[in-house]
């Protein structure tokens, strides 16, 4: 693969795992028989041509949340025990300060 091509590439994506996650599912797609995105040369290899793409923005990435994660699992998610309590807390209107008195006994 081309190291401009990566520099580049990693610009974009800005995380280096990720970037690496992409061009690889993509040159996945490539050998499967996926028609490139772009113009392409006899040269290029299948990483090349993925770089490119992404670089040209023809591929675009979402991240998944943890509910979309959960969801195509086939899962349930679960709910956080803190959520409710900080709204709870978010919704409570500021209690008085109580005030103490001290008298000495005489």
């Amino acid at each position: 693969m081309n190291v401009e091509l990566i520099e580049k590439a990693a610009q974009i994506v800005g995380d280096n795992q990720l970037l690496v996650n992409i061009v690889s599912k993509r040159v996945q797609q490539l050998n499967h028989g996926s028609d490139p995105f772009i113009v392409t040369t006899p040269e290029m290899q299948c990483g090349d041509i993925a770089l490119t793409e992404i670089i040209e923005g023809k591929i675009t990435w979402h991240e998944m949340t943890p509910e979309e994660l959960a969801a195509s699992r086939g899962e349930a998610v679960e709910a956080d025990p803190f959520a409710e309590l900080a709204q709870n807390a978010e919704n409570m209107a500021p209690a008085e300060p109580e005030t103490l008195v001290i008298t000495p006994d005489l």
